[in-house]
């Protein structure tokens, strides 16, 4: 196995850990061999109250203080993860960081469709909930009680 392989396969996990995802076998590459959706991505993150994270995983290329990002990421995570329907991401980590701000190093981003999208939902959720708060106190109101 190559030292990129190995970084690679180490970033997922970190990631993986990090996030409370799973690593997909063979790195989604099993997946998009098997014409999967569900396989493809590196990492996927699941929330029980929202959708799933479609993680492609980058280390290196570059140094420890900048880095060459690809769109050709972008547009495949894109692809896999409108398929599988989950939100796309690529996290990115800088190699060779070992003091300073580490925690810069270590990266997740989105495209700004995917951004607005979610923050849509998140809006949606939040006035959903905003909504139940409201019953809920009203309903207590009526009732003359409070929990």
């Amino acid at each position: 196995m190559s030292t990129q392989r190995k970084k690679g396969d180490r970033w997922e996990r970190i990631l993986a850990k990090e996030l409370g995802g799973k690593r997909q076998p063979s790195s989604g590459a099993f997946g998009t061999q098997h014409k999967d959706a569900s396989l493809t991505g590196d990492v996927i993150v699941k929330y029980p109250w929202w959708r799933e994270l479609h993680i492609e995983c980058k280390v290196g290329y570059g140094g420890s203080k900048q880095m060459s990002v690809k769109r050709e990421w972008f547009t495949k995570v894109r692809k896999e993860a409108e398929a599988a329907r989950r939100y796309p991401a690529v996290a990115l980590r800088y190699k060779n960081v070992t003091g300073g701000d580490i925690g810069s190093a270590e990266i997740v981003a989105f495209n700004i469709d995917t951004w607005r999208r979610m923050m849509r939902e998140l809006s949606f959720l939040y006035e959903e909930y905003l909504g139940f708060l409201k019953e809920r106190y009203e309903k207590e109101n009526e009732d003359g009680t409070t929990k």
